[in-house]
């Protein structure tokens, strides 16, 4: 046994600090290499590829970011990272063994090694193509660390050589894991996976939630028609509604906004955020960006500017099989989407989501996505007026200014929420008995809004918006 533990114990060790790295990005920490892989974009095209030979250390960032095209397959990512760090950590312990460095204190110096490393990689803007350049230029240590005059000559060859082909690109601080942004990353790429139960259940379950978990979670209720029913269960919520693109809005703000406008079905929005959002990722390039300017000038009808980006992904690994299928039943899968498109003519001087709210729904008071944004983020400010007159003009049908064949399209919208409001409302104008009958539907609501007035600000109402109305802050703007 101690005959063993000699011999084989220090690769046991490195093994089990890899092994323990692997767990970690596995069970804490997977979503850090989805982002990593959605924000490039690899092309399996000699044009593409030629590229890489402008820069030192090109062949480190061709293999770096080949492989972290992999990182879309689920597991993919830690795995690949935790086989580097293990390589590193045995290339580390050679290389001290052969300096004549006592074993045990080279396997310690490979394990700070690694943590280091395993450490980096918690950054999410930290590449692959680093590790491999520091593996590169530790083989070449290893292989010179004999003194000999042959070597010194061999290395005095390797060195410019490895320069070339391995030039350690910028390095980033080492950090402890981010957990915060790893939750952003989480419910933003089960989001873009289309998972939208699984958003609702992670966001639900956390025990602390961020604007921009919340963002996705509404945006997941919207999708399946319920967002009204579910805008009171965080308290303050973010929508998304009162964002702004401009020089000082984050990165992370405008690529959320780009998912925001796709969901309400604007096409000219959505590709302006996703442009600018291409434009500030690394290198200009973000698949997720790619995938969604094809979508939109789908949707929109422009099959040539669609062709151009789908061609971009016929050249990747992960995403030719969706080109493929997107050329063949585009028709299909967009349907929906297309059918809510607003095809008039409009001059939208400002990005006030309001505003293109109206437009789109002045075209398609159908589209319950919008509708239900519109609504909320008025009550959401407290905005009952707006409120009111957004729901007439498209539930109830009564705003003139709308073409007959728009209006025959409204619909009341008999969510609790919005029948909570007009009680407001009505009470507030001292309404007549008709229009009460007119817009309150829900005799249940009608009774719970008379005894929330006798008891009001109560906490027994604390999942009614009268409760809101009456205690919580407004989100300002």
């Amino acid at each position: 046994m101690r005959r063993f533990l000699h011999n084989y114990g220090p690769y046991l060790l490195l093994l089990l600090v890899a092994v323990s790295w692997l767990t970690f990005y596995l069970g804490w920490y997977p979503y850090h290499f989805y982002h990593q892989e959605q924000n490039q974009l690899f092309l399996w095209s000699a044009d593409y590829l030629c590229d890489y030979y402008k820069g030192a250390g090109w062949l480190a960032r061709l293999a770096g970011d080949c492989l972290t095209q992999l990182y879309y397959y689920m597991y993919i990512g830690p795995i690949i990272t935790s086989l580097c760090l293990f390589l590193l950590g045995w290339l580390t312990m050679r290389l001290f063994c052969r300096l004549r460095l006592n074993r045990w204190i080279a396997v310690a110096f490979a394990v700070g090694v690694m943590m280091l490393v395993g450490l980096l990689h918690c950054h999410h803007a930290y590449r692959l193509s680093t590790t491999l350049s520091i593996i590169g230029w530790m083989m070449v240590a290893w292989g010179c660390s004999q003194r000999t005059v042959k070597r010194l000559i061999i290395c005095l060859v390797l060195l410019p050589l490895t320069y070339w082909l391995m030039s350690i690109p910028e390095m980033k601080k080492p950090r402890q894991p981010d957990m915060v942004l790893e939750k952003n990353f989480a419910v933003d790429s089960e989001y873009y996976f289309g998972h939208y139960d699984r958003v609702i259940q992670m966001v639900e379950e956390s025990d602390g939630w961020t604007q921009e978990m919340l963002f996705f979670y509404n945006l997941a209720q919207a999708q399946r028609g319920e967002l009204p029913d579910h805008l009171l269960n965080f308290t303050p919520n973010q929508l998304g509604t009162f964002y702004k693109i401009g020089p000082e809005a984050p990165l992370l703000t405008i690529r959320n906004m780009n998912e925001l406008y796709w969901a309400l079905g604007d096409m000219t929005f959505t590709e302006r955020a996703a442009m600018m959002t291409n434009v500030f990722s690394r290198e200009n390039r973000n698949v997720r960006m790619i995938r969604r300017l094809a979508e939109t000038n789908i949707v929109s009808g422009d099959s040539l500017a669609a062709e151009k980006y789908l061609r971009l992904l016929d050249k990747t690994l992960v995403y030719r099989r969706w080109a493929e299928n997107v050329r063949k039943n585009g028709e299909r899968i967009y349907a929906r989407k297309r059918a809510l498109v607003n095809h008039r003519d409009t001059i939208s001087v400002s990005d006030n989501a309001h505003f293109l709210m109206m437009q789109l729904l002045d075209a398609h008071p159908e589209n319950t996505i919008a509708l239900d944004y519109i609504l909320c983020s008025d009550l959401l400010l407290k905005d009952i007026q707006n409120f009111k007159r957004d729901y007439d003009r498209y539930c109830m049908g009564t705003d003139e200014a709308l073409p007959a064949d728009v209006r025959q399209h409204c619909q009341p919208r008999l969510k609790t929420l919005y029948q909570e409001a007009l009680c407001i409302w009505l009470a507030g104008t001292n309404a007549p008995q008709e229009e009460w009958q007119r817009y309150i539907k829900r005799q249940d609501v009608l009774q719970r809004f008379f005894g929330y007035n006798r008891q009001r600000g109560s906490t027994a109402f604390r999942n009614t918006y009268w409760y809101y109305f009456d205690k919580i802050k407004a989100p300002e703007i």
